[in-house]
């Protein structure tokens, strides 16, 4: 990968996430910012390539569902992390843990259901959907607006960016409605 290109994945990864937060932030799901956990990220490093192995292939078809899973993913992961994290810390690939229940395609299903605890056809579950349908197409968009050629290696790797993206953002998200946020600390130092 030439030093081009990465300055292009950066750009392009630092824009989508800026545009999704705004976005998030104006329909109040988010506060101005990501809230992040690490070892979550950790995690979506570790699971990422089978994501990926089971998303790539929904790309043709269902780009919004290869692109909107992880955010489900990344809200799944931050109810597992305030909930129970020492049973699940372990888990060597969490994307494989969310999809055994009910497989890639019904993995929103089984995350909105289980995990986040709303029943399918409650108003609750609809609106997370929408949310996370509309951060999907808006990511959609900044794909093609890039204009890389469908199939590349460049449009892999940009793929993979936007779904690390998504993934981050359900995290914040869902960790902001269980309550979680920053707050400015004055320290003072005594010496």
């Amino acid at each position: 990968m030439t030093e081009q290109q990465r300055e292009l994945l950066a750009r392009y990864e630092e824009q989508l996430r800026t545009m999704l937060i705004e976005r998030l932030t104006k329909d109040g799901w988010l506060e101005g910012q990501m809230l992040t956990v690490e070892e979550l990220n950790d995690k979506w490093h570790a699971a990422a390539p089978s994501y990926m192995a089971d998303a790539v292939p929904e790309v043709a078809k269902y780009p919004l569902v290869a692109i909107a899973w992880a955010m489900y993913e990344g809200m799944g992961a931050a109810v597992l992390w305030d909930k129970e994290w020492s049973r699940y810390e372990n888990v060597e690939d969490i994307h494989k843990m969310f999809t055994e229940p009910r497989g890639f395609d019904c993995m929103d299903e089984y995350i909105t259901e289980v995990l986040l605890c709303h029943p399918l056809e409650s108003e609750e579950a609809t609106k997370v959907e929408n949310m996370i349908r509309t951060m999907a197409e808006t990511a959609q968009m900044l794909i093609r607006k890039e204009g890389i050629e469908a199939q590349s290696v460049m449009a892999f790797h940009l793929f993979a960016r936007t779904t690390k993206v998504m993934f981050e953002l359900g995290v914040s998200v869902s960790l902001k409605r269980m309550g979680y946020k920053y707050v400015k600390v004055n320290a003072e130092v005594v010496n």
